[in-house]
């Protein structure tokens, strides 16, 4: 790969590319980007670039540190581009009197250090529910108090909806996208429930569990009801020799896997194989698990199960550790919090509505940025504008960067940890800036890159 190196030259151009960046997505309200409104610093990045490899690549260094900060708290683009704006314009002023960047990196590293730990220190759990904390997101009261009603159920999950109004609706028990292929709908109290991770074909294999319960009410969650199992249990139900009920897993690979699991554990049982932890003929009704009630309404299925057992505990905490890792994607954040809200037992789905698609998918994008924001606020707690003047300044760094959160602001209470990440991640990258000797940037493939892409070789990954 061919790469180009500048010094004092390349600097400059990093810091107008941030600055530029910064420019932009300090306005209030959101960034029209070919033809629709976006609050994403990579979508108003990449429309911001130009020919200047340098200029590019601050623009792209900002962006990734604003989207982290988004991302993981659902807003904070503005006043993490505020508070970029006024330190590297601070930075820029110090460095030119005279002062070495590398002492001046020292200065706001520790600055950043000390505020950090003042934040920690005053921060304040949020025992009331505060709808004006996110109105600013959703824009609106009403959808507001959706999420703080909804996230205080339970974990929120948003979808799209074919309403043009928003509402929001709370599911009692674990829901299972699909319909019945065995049975008849209706709700069931005190059912067995069977789960098997793989297709059942012979009706033999499950007969002798069908004489051991007798007339109990069974529940069959499998990866698949085929052939003689499902002519013969249809048949079988139709006239009222069984009282089974049978439905296919939702999902596909590792997600239907982990759905059921999350079955098992919400009703205290096991993931059948048809090998472990016996053969289908050796399963007896003890092995199953317990369901208060299971209502299956055509297109999908809902559990009722016992949610006070160590086990869905675990479990819970195995998901929340996936959804804090860095690693994982925000998609994937969403499916893992819809697994949480099936485990605990309370599913709190808002539906987001537009009388428009573009519309509904920029309600949607507004309510998950609120619900991230109110989670992040109730895990972590909130710190007040005004405790900030609590701080003792003792640097002029330190002094700089606390007015410098203030006038980021516009609420008089701010989130902990949306706090804390923008101190992490701009002041890191302002130091990352202060303390580079030379700026690197690739301009392009020489013959050896051009024949690995051929080959399928990921280039950046490879060279570092």
């Amino acid at each position: 790969m061919i790469r180009k190196i500048k010094f004092e030259d390349g600097r400059k151009k990093l810091a107008e590319g941030i600055l530029s960046l910064c420019r932009v997505l300090s306005l209030e309200g959101q960034v029209l980007v070919n033809g629709a409104y976006s609050f994403s610093a990579a979508e108003v990045a990449g429309n911001l670039e130009g020919t200047d490899l340098f200029f590019n690549q601050g623009i792209r260094l900002a962006a990734g540190a604003f989207g982290e900060i988004n991302q993981a708290t659902g807003c904070g683009t503005g006043e993490s581009a505020r508070l970029a704006a006024g330190l590297l314009a601070y930075c820029e002023r110090r460095s030119a009197s005279g002062i070495s960047p590398v002492i001046l990196a020292r200065e706001l590293k520790a600055a950043a250090k000390t505020l950090e730990e003042f934040v920690r220190e005053k921060a304040i759990s949020l025992s009331d529910a505060k709808a004006d904390l996110i109105e600013a997101i959703t824009k609106d009261r009403e959808t507001a108090q959706m999420v703080v009603d909804g996230s205080n159920m339970g974990e929120v999950v948003v979808k799209d909806s074919m309403f043009g109004k928003t509402r929001l609706e709370i599911t009692r028990g674990m829901r299972l996208d699909g319909g019945l292929a065995v049975g008849a709908e209706g709700t069931v109290s005190d059912e067995l429930l069977l789960i098997v991770k793989t297709p059942i074909t012979s009706f033999s294999g499950i007969y002798p569990l069908l004489q051991k319960i007798g007339q109990q009410n069974l529940f069959i969650l499998a990866d698949g009801i085929e052939g003689e199992a499902l002519t013969l249990l249809n048949t079988n139900v139709k006239q009222n020799r069984i009282h089974v009920r049978a439905m296919k897993a939702p999902g596909m690979g590792r997600r239907k896997e982990d759905l059921l699991e999350d079955a098992a554990v919400y009703t205290d049982t096991v993931v059948f194989d048809g090998i472990y932890p016996c053969r289908m003929e050796e399963v007896s009704p003890a092995m199953l698990g317990r369901t208060n009630a299971v209502t299956a309404a055509g297109s999908y299925t809902i559990m009722k199960g016992n949610t006070d057992n160590s086990r869905i505990s675990r479990r819970i905490e195995g998901i929340e550790e996936r959804i804090r890792d860095p690693k994982t994607n925000y998609y994937d954040k969403q499916k893992l919090r819809e697994r949480i809200a099936g485990l605990m037992g309370c599913a709190p789905v808002i539906y987001a509505g537009g009388y428009t698609t573009v519309e509904a998918k920029e309600e949607k994008r507004r309510i998950e940025s609120a619900v991230a924001y109110y989670q992040t606020m109730k895990q972590y707690g909130v710190l007040k504008k005004e405790d900030l003047n609590d701080f003792p300044v003792g640097s002029e760094a330190e002094k700089f960067l606390t007015e410098s959160i203030k006038q980021s602001f516009k609420k008089e209470e701010i989130s902990t940890y949306l706090l804390i990440l923008m101190i992490q991640k701009i002041c890191g990258m302002i130091v990352m800036w202060l303390t580079t000797g030379a700026v690197m940037v690739s301009t392009g493939y020489d013959r050896e890159d051009l024949e690995l892409i051929k080959s399928g070789v990921d280039i950046e990954r490879l060279r570092g």
